[in-house]
């Protein structure tokens, strides 16, 4: 929604009149604007900073024993945290839970939606929790700023603090020796110049500039202030500065969520290739191949809130579900017979004191929650002559589009398509890909009829029942203002569904839990309001799906279950996203034989006849070179650079001292 925010932005400064819908988005993008403004990026104050924290973290409770907020051994690049407790306003997250990473580790954190995976992210960048001191830590969470002239690289190189100290402190021993010559000043800058030497300050340009390369950015966008980039593109900026910096514990949210497939595949190997392996990675993603990429360790956080820690992939993960179910269950059964029994022994005791019993003579942390299976179904089913009946197909031919001036306002946004043809039927099962910018959105909202063609014309049967997703669940237009979820499956589809009950049971299907049913849709989260749009679209029961970034609000489990819904589903499929194993999907018929995707480049969509297996070999080869000629010519200006630096360093020392007075 940034990006759109950006456009909308900038149609305003421009005098447009602005829909209801943009004003809306103008509001939410201005107090996102103030947000920022008072929680800061730059980290220059530490005081501000901690400040920052305080308001991110307000609401939320930590308890440690002993109420020790330091590590046991601050020269440590271990984490180890035990007996930690976190609560949410009126609900408790973590229980007496215990954290830890061993240094060069990589972990992925799962569990459910709403559990508080990004909280404990926050709580460890913001060192509420014991930490040791000499470990470096960086959360990607924010786009960096978009005030100030600084260019990307500028702001990227910027991340490697020891080189720009040292600059700066050469930059002062110059200007000091221009005023005059002394052999103090002259042997410290010598050092200076061998520390620069030793920490490859010269190379910091080429390291980074492989790295914006890699994330998807143009040299013209490189040398560009983040001003002039959307939301999504400052993110990427955030990302590469904390590759770069490298911390002793990078923490990365959703780092995947404002990324292409292009530059997903690529973080994937940067990750497991290239990133320092002295460096502790801990991730929250939803997207299964990044993790099993990038990832040595999971991280479960369990429904009684705490840390179970598994050596391995999902796969090996979920293999062990129904063990791990099973054993809850026992031990649940256990707990709660031992609590039954304690209760006869000691009828007089308080609750408090009751559970501490029962906890002493089961030897557990926690009390377990009653286990619960967590069962997702994404029931999606096309009409039964879908692929038989007249009239269902969508075609664009010799479509010509254009985006206003106000859209091309950030570098790297979508501009234009020209002659575009192109046939999506009920048969079509198909993923579209391509870079940020190349159009993908814009090519499923010309197919839905969201945006016109400037030329050419789009032509859709006359039976064609389609159905669309979208990243801002237009879906959910048709629903009131206050509707619930059961109000407005109910009002929507009432000649399908038997009554409430059976409303209810669609919502349950998607993942969407009773005490929502009834919350007005306004109030859901984006994962929340996802399912009540997928209920809402399977009840159609379209010959066509058309998705835009479906995976963006699903957890783990709903993405597969959506992965599964969309093999038995009969009718079309064109999906654009991210997710590596949702465009492997469908980018693969019932046998496992690959099958042509689309990709969009160069103003149009040509199709990949190749595959997936194709494309990504293609995208590394093509990277590797972008890389290798970024590094080269950075190279070649860092070794000027440091020949400038010694011509200088020696014409100082060659430089007469001032007379005497």
């Amino acid at each position: 929604w940034l990006a759109d925010y950006d456009k909308v932005k900038a149609k305003a400064a421009a005098g447009g009149k602005l829909s209801s819908k943009e004003k809306k988005l103008l509001k939410r993008g201005e107090a996102r604007e103030a947000e920022d403004a008072a929680l800061g990026t730059t980290g220059d104050d530490e005081a501000a900073e901690d400040a920052a924290w305080a308001q991110r973290l307000e609401g939320f409770s930590l308890t440690l024993p002993g109420g020790r907020a330091t590590a046991a051994d601050d020269a440590s690049r271990d984490v180890a945290v035990r007996g930690l407790s976190l609560a949410a306003p009126g609900r408790p997250l973590l229980t007496n839970a215990d954290l830890v990473l061993a240094r060069g580790r990589r972990y992925g954190l799962v569990g459910a939606n709403g559990r508080g995976k990004t909280t404990l992210l926050r709580f460890l960048a913001a060192r509420r929790l014991p930490v040791p001191k000499a470990m470096s830590v960086l959360l990607v969470e924010q786009e960096v700023a978009a005030a100030g002239d600084r260019s990307v690289l500028d702001e990227v190189v910027a991340a490697d603090e020891a080189r720009a100290g040292l600059l700066a402190e050469e930059k002062a021993l110059f200007d000091a020796l221009e005023q005059t010559v002394d052999a103090k000043t002259l042997d410290r800058l010598r050092d200076v110049a061998d520390e620069l030497d030793a920490i490859g300050a010269d190379g910091c340009e080429a390291r980074a500039r492989a790295i914006l390369c890699g994330l998807g950015f143009t040299e013209k966008m490189v040398d560009g202030a983040p001003k002039n980039l959307s939301g999504g593109w400052r993110m990427r900026v955030s990302l590469a500065r904390a590759l770069l910096a490298a911390p002793d514990l990078l923490l990365l949210d959703e780092p995947t969520n404002h990324l292409d497939l292009d530059a997903v595949l690529w973080l994937d190997a940067y990750i497991s290739t290239k990133f320092p392996s002295a460096s502790t990675l801990l991730t929250v993603s939803h997207d299964r191949d990044f993790l099993d990429e990038t990832c040595t360790d999971l991280v479960l956080l369990t429904d009684d809130g705490g840390l179970e820690y598994h050596r391995g992939g999902l796969a090996r993960l979920n293999a062990g579900a129904a063990g791990r179910q099973a054993k809850r269950t026992r031990d649940y059964a256990l707990q709660q017979k031992t609590l039954k029994e304690t209760r006869a022994k000691h009828p007089s005791l308080k609750q408090p004191r009751l559970e501490a019993k029962v906890l002493e003579k089961l030897d557990i942390p926690r009390l377990a929650e009653r286990p619960r299976e967590y069962a997702v179904h994404f029931d999606l089913k096309a009409p039964d002559d879908a692929r038989t009946a007249p009239g269902l197909s969508l075609e664009l031919r010799g479509v010509g589009f254009s985006y206003g001036g106000g859209s091309a306002g950030h570098e790297g946004a979508f501009t234009a398509f020209a002659g575009l043809d192109l046939v999506v039927d009920a048969s079509t099962r198909a993923a579209v890909v391509g870079a940020n910018g190349s159009g993908k959105s814009t090519l499923l909202k010309l197919l839905v009829g969201a945006v016109e063609p400037s030329s050419g014309e789009v032509c859709r049967g006359r039976n064609l029942e389609l159905a669309y997703y979208d990243q801002h669940f237009s879906e959910l237009k048709r629903c009131g203002a206050n509707a619930s979820a059961l109000e407005f499956l109910t009002a929507t589809y009432g000649d399908r569904l038997a009554g409430p009950q059976d409303a209810r049971k669609w919502l349950g299907k998607f993942g969407l839990d009773g005490a929502r049913h009834t919350i007005p849709v306004r109030d859901l989260s984006g994962g929340q309001k996802a399912r009540v749009v997928f209920a809402s679209i399977a009840l159609r029961r379209p010959h066509l799906l058309i998705l835009d970034e479906p995976t963006n609000h699903l957890d783990l489990e709903s993405v597969d279950a959506l992965i599964e819904g969309l093999k038995t589903y009969g009718g079309g499929v064109l999906a654009v996203s991210h997710d590596a194993a949702l465009v492997d999907a469908l980018s693969r018929d019932a046998d496992g034989l690959e099958t042509p995707l689309y990709v969009c480049r160069d103003s149009t969509v040509v199709v990949e006849r190749g595959g997936f297996a194709k494309y990504k070999r293609d995208l590394s080869k093509a990277a590797e070179a972008r890389e290798r000629k970024a590094t080269a010519d950075a190279t070649a200006r860092a070794a000027k650079r440091a020949k400038a630096r010694r011509d200088k360093l020696a014409k100082m020392a060659d430089k007469p001292p001032p007379a005497p007075t």
